[in-house]
């Protein structure tokens, strides 16, 4: 791309926030039936006050999406967001599986088996991989077309969500400028649209 061309160019950028850290994220030793409770307390847990940002990243000038999740709209609330522009079902994270297997194992490890099962197509209460995976390929279309005429888009989401919905992007020809999984973590990426 020569000069003359970059000159005219302005890149979009869309932001992902990963929600802060639950309070119920402990990881005790629990059964298949206490982790299942695990998972439903997280869903509805408020974040854990000790825990705070590394990085805060600017809402200036952006349009701003929240996952319709308790954490993700406490850690929209903690940067001040006050209105936002959407609420995505489509942005809420993948839900978390659980089965019903004879272990006693910490629940970080429960959430690592689960998940490899969960990629494999062992079915349960929740929705499948192939239908999570349809869901975040419909976000990631809804982002590129809101880009259009918002050229920052800020999302407060969750992990395995924005890691999925982060490479139907990246698909779409938008570029990874910077990546934090973590819980508060910030994840940029851009793509250049050349001026008319």
């Amino acid at each position: 791309m020569n000069r003359d061309v970059l000159s005219n160019s302005k890149p979009k950028e869309v932001v992902f926030i990963r929600h802060g850290k639950p309070l119920s994220a402990h990881n005790e030793k629990v059964n298949a039936a206490e982790y299942a409770n695990w998972v439903r307390n997280y869903n509805k847990s408020p974040l854990d006050p000790s825990s705070q940002p590394k990085q805060i990243t600017h809402l200036n000038n952006s349009y701003i999406a929240v996952s319709p999740l308790l954490r993700a709209k406490l850690t929209a609330a903690h940067y001040g967001v006050t209105s936002i522009d959407e609420e995505l079902p489509y942005l809420k994270e993948m839900d978390i599986p659980y089965y019903k297997l004879p272990f006693t194992l910490r629940s970080w490890h429960w959430v690592l088996l689960s998940r490899a099962l969960w990629f494999m197509g062992t079915k349960g209460r929740f929705e499948s991989f192939k239908f999570a995976k349809q869901r975040v390929e419909k976000l990631a279309t809804h982002i590129d077309d809101i880009s259009s005429n918002h050229p920052r888009v800020v999302l407060f989401g969750h992990g395995m969500t924005n890691y999925f919905t982060r490479k139907a992007l990246i698909k779409k020809g938008w570029q990874l400028k910077e990546k934090d999984s973590d819980f508060w973590g910030v994840t940029i990426l851009q793509k250049v649209v050349c001026k008319s």
